[in-house]
């Protein structure tokens, strides 16, 4: 059964979200890696494992993930399935500002 139109796009959103999930994560990774370069910090190191856990996370939620695994009902929450990757994507952007400084 073909999705209708409001629901690919939703899930269309939520795919793009994910992927600049995945983007800020992938700098994050490469300056907190700089960063225990130069430093050897532990507290470094769990950023690193932590930025890790993350792109997986990021990974999974991806929609297209999801329907190459089988599962086609991805569109029951609608709007309420994207709120959480687009919060996450602003703290990430926040995270990405201050680490950059």
């Amino acid at each position: 059964m073909p999705m209708d139109m409001p629901n690919m796009l939703l899930i269309n959103v939520k795919a793009m979200i994910t992927l600049g999930n995945v983007i800020l994560l992938l700098c994050l990774l490469f300056i907190y890696a700089k960063s225990y370069e130069q430093i050897k910090s532990k507290f470094a190191l769990g950023l690193i494992a932590f930025i890790v856990l993350l792109i997986v996370q990021a990974f999974t939620s991806n929609p297209f993930v999801h329907y190459m695994r089988g599962f086609r009902r991805m569109h029951a929450l609608g709007l309420f399935m994207i709120l959480p990757d687009l919060f996450e994507f602003v703290a990430l952007l926040i995270l990405l500002y201050i680490s950059r400084k």
